[in-house]
């Protein structure tokens, strides 16, 4: 395997994992790793594959989904910038559970797992780094599972409102729906009844501003 180009190593300083890291100890991961840009809809793996490399997201966001019945696909959840990728499945050697795809031109370090995993031996603070981001990636699975398992349409849209109400400044209606499981359409007449009801209220500028917070609990489920 080649190593990366000395001009883009630079991009390791935007991995936090790394950012502790001595030179020398930069060139051993530059070694083994490989920089891959993606375009916009391209996959980066497939629910299945075989689960090689570590992912190291430095710029740009993409999407986790499963494939469900007749050909819709569900959104897991979506990762920004810096992060680490589907970990577990490396660290535990098994197929990729869920699909990957760039969502906005991306571009990732893939570092082989076997070496990897050599080098975090010898550097127990690699090893504190990983722990950490697994942790932050269980609590942020907790809540998709939670949104997914909502009882109603209604509950999975508060439940997201409720958790991450940012999300309707960046993302677009579509993509919201993704994200929980249900149609664009549902999405809307959810939003309509919250606002109906006084519960929240909604603009381009601002976004969501939630008036009845104990109101939407109880929509919640």
């Amino acid at each position: 395997m080649n190593p990366l180009p000395h001009t883009e190593a630079l991009s390791l300083d935007k991995v936090s994992l790394f950012s502790h890291l001595s030179p020398a100890q930069r060139a051993q991961i530059e070694h083994i790793g490989i920089l891959r840009h993606y375009t916009t809809g391209e996959i980066v793996f497939y629910e299945g594959d075989e689960s090689r490399y570590f992912h190291f997201l430095i710029e740009g966001e993409v999407s986790i989904f499963k494939s469900g019945s007749s050909s819709e696909t569900i959104q897991i959840h979506r990762f920004r910038a810096p992060s680490l990728i589907a970990e577990v499945a490396t660290l535990k050697e098994i197929p990729y559970p869920a699909s990957c795809e760039s969502i906005q031109p991306s571009t990732i370090l893939k570092i082989s797992r076997d070496p990897f995993l050599a080098l975090i031996q010898s550097d127990p603070s690699l090893s504190i780094a990983l722990i950490s981001s697994l942790t932050q990636k269980i609590g942020a699975l907790e809540h998709a599972l939670q949104r997914h398992s909502a009882p109603s349409a209604l509950a999975k849209v508060a439940r997201l409102i409720r958790d991450d109400r940012g999300i309707f400044q960046r993302l677009k209606g579509i993509e919201i729906a993704r994200h929980i499981g249900i149609t664009p359409e549902t999405l809307s007449r959810m939003i309509k009844k919250l606002k109906s009801e006084g519960v929240i209220t909604l603009s381009k500028s601002e976004g969501i501003t939630l008036l009845l917070p104990d109101e939407l609990n109880r929509s919640c489920g």
